[in-house]
């Protein structure tokens, strides 16, 4: 028996790989609170582009809603928290965030590429707005402060080194999804439904149901993300999750990968890393990420993921050509 593509992938021994590697170098790299925090940040923004992989890279559907998705996620594991547990937080943080976006992308369900962008993206000004002015549910100007920290099970997670480990256990559960989704009928429903719509939709593809179904998953993961920067933190604003971010996330999955699970942890990698590593040259950082972005749309289109899967391929045949030319 043949089996399909998506099953051969080895995803779960990929992701032990991932989580043994990470959770030995990052302390390593590690080595002042401001590496611990930029390592932290990454794991956080890795949730968070991961989900946008599934309503992207997937479903195909450009939603420029993924930041409001993380800050609707954090109010609300900041509301819930004030009385409550902070696992009931970020599960409160889950279901809110995924029926919103099962509202938002049932009333837009025929709107498609740019216009579901557009939709998306004044989803995203209302909603700021509306939270920015709802004092009760977030605080005075949209910013809730004094977030209680993230605890389990009698543990509060105070250094930024718990945090790692918080966050690292977390990415784990969410790549672990995310791979049962890749080895689902799911995956290439979605991907027969962004190939060609109108050709899914006469196999029996339920294109509609598809993009939904992923559209709140992806969203889901936002706000996971943005209810652990919330408890991180202590504070949000309606300023931590801004325009900027929306393009940073879209930046974070181009830059890695569209079409791999992995290439929303490498570019969320590269994005948090080069402010540190153009600490000198700060004022020029927009300059160099367009040179970054224009290198890897023009000569690696599909991101840094699906440059470093070709390398295995290129060298045993430049290796093979040398032999034979050796040989002949």
């Amino acid at each position: 028996m043949i089996r399909p593509p998506d099953y051969r992938r080895r995803h779960f021994p990929a992701i032990a790989a991932f989580v043994v590697l990470t959770a030995v170098i990052g302390p390593l790299l590690s080595t002042s609170r401001a590496d611990q925090f930029l390592v932290d940040l990454w794991l956080v923004y890795s949730i968070a582009v991961l989900g946008f992989y599934l309503v992207f890279g997937l479903a195909g559907r450009f939603a420029f809603c993924q930041t409001f998705m993380m800050a609707l996620g954090g109010y609300t594991s900041a509301w819930v928290t004030r009385d409550h547990s902070f696992l009931l937080g970020v599960v409160s943080a889950i279901v809110v965030t995924a029926l919103a976006a099962g509202l938002v992308g049932f009333l837009i369900r025929k709107a498609q590429h740019f216009y579901f962008a557009m939709a998306t993206f004044a989803v995203t000004q209302i909603g700021m707005t509306i939270v920015g002015q709802a004092t009760s549910f977030t605080g005075p100007n949209g910013q809730a402060t004094g977030i209680a920290p993230p605890s389990l099970f009698g543990h509060v997670f105070l250094q930024d080194a718990d945090i790692f480990w918080l966050f690292l256990g977390v990415l784990t559960l969410c790549l672990i999804l995310v791979a049962f989704i890749e080895r689902s009928p799911l995956r290439r429903e979605a991907v027969a439904a962004r190939e060609n719509g109108l050709v899914a939709s006469l196999s029996g593809v339920g294109v509609q149901r598809v993009q939904l179904v992923l559209f709140m998953l992806g969203s889901a993961f936002g706000g996971v993300s943005g209810s652990l920067i919330g408890h991180w933190q202590g504070v949000i604003s309606t300023d931590s999750f801004g325009t900027d971010l929306s393009i940073g996330i879209f930046l974070m999955l181009l830059l890695g990968g569209v079409d791999s699970i992995w290439g929303a942890l490498i570019g969320a990698a590269v994005y948090v890393a080069l402010p540190r590593l153009l600490s000198g040259i700060e004022h020029y950082s927009s300059i160099v990420y367009g040179v970054l972005l224009l290198v890897v749309v023009l000569a690696v289109p599909g991101g840094i993921a699906a440059a470093v899967r070709r390398l295995p391929r290129r060298f045993p045949r430049r290796f093979s050509r040398r032999v034979a030319d050796a040989e002949g």
